[in-house]
């Protein structure tokens, strides 16, 4: 029988904030983009890396956290807005805005854990909980009086660094969505890393690798902002929740192998449509097109889907980083959310047929790049934006399925100064549904994808993802 373990309990050794040094930033107020607003009607966003790490817990202890908390304060003078606030007024009138004062912190826990890390770390399936200790808490948010009125002060971010003695440590991060998107925090992860296994923040300072913190800069000249302001407050403000999960998680990789023999198989199967409109076929495209197929199939076996007719309408939705397609183009640093919103439709029947749903699926991801991103609009990757929210809020939850992470983010990439990565985790999955997906750590052009599901679903996953790449 599969191992599942139940997860330990954490010993606490030290909780703090964490600022930038004294005098480092000014007093700043940064006012959200109409990019960021979406992202206030989603759970915290929680990862998991992992370095193998032996040496003892004195040894950690005594040479390591004095360390990282030095480094990561000079870390927070270029990534400041991770120890701000979220400022939302009581009025929507006004808009929320990230505010940084002088002495604000980011708190940041290190803790013990006496779990199996080598257990944690492999792709094999898991109670989803197990990484739950993992991950901080974030601070609760609180209401103040300020001369305008009742603001919520909402703090945007946690870290949490567990040592597994003698075999690793994991760090946690915790953040709003609204703080920046994956690329930004990966961003930040990676220079944190750096001036921790250099010492100091000349190598990011020589490399150009600043961040580039400026919201104002993304131009909005139909009133983005202010639309998507008055859709949000619709519902909730923000979303910072958290919960228990019965789920199991796992992890399966796509080699390049099937990567490349799904692309040749949506090709082969173009030709004999003769489709004569060309089709945007990357990793990315085929990826998750193969995944969107299986995960349905999952669920209509165990009767997840209960409305499953087959002429309603499935959805995937994904976002496209588009620094460079704004005018003026944003820098590739830039550190807040830049992220069009694309989505691909189809009918669930046609994605269930046992040959050609997976086809169906890339063509319609393909559909929806061109849409977005090669539209040849004037309005290019803005085509149609003041829709984003209100399209998505009219679909049904049922229906949607979304995606969490990219093979181009570089999740493996930060080194502390122990070498890459042993794992990395999106943990946040258990509460969105989506799934994840990353580059691989030792085998370029491989792609991981993690899945969280009730077992009987991860049963029929596991037994359907094997077998449609096995039937390629």
């Amino acid at each position: 029988m599969q191992r599942i373990a139940a997860a330990k309990m954490l010993n606490v050794i030290e909780n703090c904030g964490v600022s930038p040094p004294p005098g480092a930033v000014a007093d700043q107020f940064l006012p959200l983009s109409f990019f960021d607003f979406p992202f206030l009607l989603i759970p915290p966003v929680q990862k998991l890396l992992f370095y193998e790490f032996h040496h003892s817990k004195p040894h950690f202890t005594e040479s390591h956290i004095p360390h990282l908390k030095h480094t990561l304060s000079l870390t927070l003078k270029h990534f400041f807005p991770l120890a701000a606030n979220l400022i939302i007024p009581s009025s929507n009138s006004s808009k929320p805005e990230i505010r940084y004062l002088e002495g604000d912190s980011v708190h940041l826990t290190f803790a013990e854990s006496g779990d199996d890390f080598d257990y944690l770390t492999g792709n094999q399936e898991l109670n989803a909980y197990q990484f739950h200790p993992l991950i901080p808490q974030m601070p609760e948010a609180y209401n103040t009086v300020l001369d305008s009125g009742t603001i919520q002060v909402v703090p945007l971010g946690a870290i949490q660094v567990t040592l597994f003695p003698e075999s690793g440590v994991c760090f946690g991060f915790a953040y709003l969505h609204v703080l920046a998107d994956g690329k930004a925090f990966n961003g930040f992860i990676k220079s944190w890393a750096s001036i921790t296994k250099f010492g100091s923040d000349a190598p990011i300072l020589a490399g150009g690798n600043l961040p580039f913190c400026d919201r104002t800069m993304i131009k909005d000249p139909v009133g983005l902002d202010t639309l998507y302001w008055s859709q949000v407050c619709d519902g909730n403000k923000f979303v910072n929740q958290s919960k228990t999960t019965d789920n199991v998680r796992a992890t399966f990789v796509i080699t390049k192998t099937d990567v490349q023999r799904l692309k040749e198989s949506v090709m082969a199967s173009r030709k004999r449509q003769h489709w004569t409109v060309p089709l945007h076929v990357s990793t990315f495209t085929v990826t998750c097109a193969y995944m969107w197929v299986c995960i349905l199939k999952s669920r209509a076996r165990t009767k997840v889907d209960e409305d499953d007719e087959d002429d309603e309408l499935d959805h995937f939705i994904f976002t496209a980083d588009c620094r460079e397609r704004l005018d003026p183009p944003m820098p590739a640093t830039y550190f807040g959310n830049c992220l069009a919103i694309c989505t691909a439709t189809a009918r669930h029947g046609q994605l269930m047929e046992e040959k050609e749903g997976f086809f169906v699926a890339a063509e319609s991801f393909g559909e929806a790049i061109a849409t977005r991103l090669h539209n040849g609009e004037p309005e290019g990757v803005l085509k149609g934006s003041e829709t984003w929210i209100s399209s998505f809020k009219s679909l049904k939850r049922e229906r949607v399925m979304s995606i969490a992470g990219s093979p181009k983010i570089g999740l493996y990439e930060p080194d502390f100064g122990w070498g890459r990565p042993r794992k990395s985790e999106i943990v946040s999955i258990d509460l969105t549904g989506a799934f994840s997906i990353s580059e691989c750590k030792d085998s370029q052009g491989d792609v991981e994808v993690g899945v969280s599901f009730p077992k009987t679903t991860m049963d029929a996953f596991a037994s359907i993802f094997v077998r449609g790449l096995k039937l390629l």
